[in-house]
């Protein structure tokens, strides 16, 4: 379920991005200067959610049920965010912003990836899928981190 929802978002943002069908109420907000920071501030704290989630999932202080109701957050998270950059810009962005929405989407595909049957079946295949989701999870936070300074620098 969680990953046909993502997937649906994942398309949707680019088949608008793509045949340019806008959203004029949306395109307005985008706008306004107060509405893109307090939607990119909602956007990298669920980028952030993401990592707060993973730290208390590999806590061994909680029990293998708590641990798997962080899983399943980080997940439903991770479905929504496509939704929420949606929402924080319909552009993909030009430089390092262009970086920044191909990191989220590499991050997106390849957590829609993440079917855990095949995982059982081979672990080598999770490891290395573990190792590409770590690997753009932090290029993500690097590259928002970066988002953020330069907004606040040259505005």
């Amino acid at each position: 379920m969680k990953i046909k929802i993502s997937f649906i978002l994942f398309i949707m943002y680019f088949l608008q991005y793509f045949f340019s069908i806008k959203l004029f109420f949306l395109e307005n907000l985008q706008s306004i200067e107060l509405y893109k920071r307090w939607s990119g501030f909602i956007l990298l704290v669920l980028i952030l959610s993401q990592w707060v989630l993973s730290v208390l999932r590999i806590n061994n202080y909680f029990n293998p049920q708590r641990k798997k109701l962080f899983l399943n957050i980080h997940k439903w998270v991770g479905v929504i965010m496509p939704l929420f950059l949606f929402f924080h810009s319909t552009e993909i962005g030009y430089g390092v912003l262009m970086l920044l929405s191909f990191v989220f989407y590499i991050n997106i595909v390849i957590a829609i990836i993440n079917t855990e049957d095949n995982f059982i079946k081979y672990p080598k295949v999770f490891n290395v899928w573990l190792i590409l989701h770590i690997f753009f999870s932090v290029a993500l936070l690097s590259f928002s981190l970066i988002h953020v300074w330069l907004v606040f620098y040259y505005n």
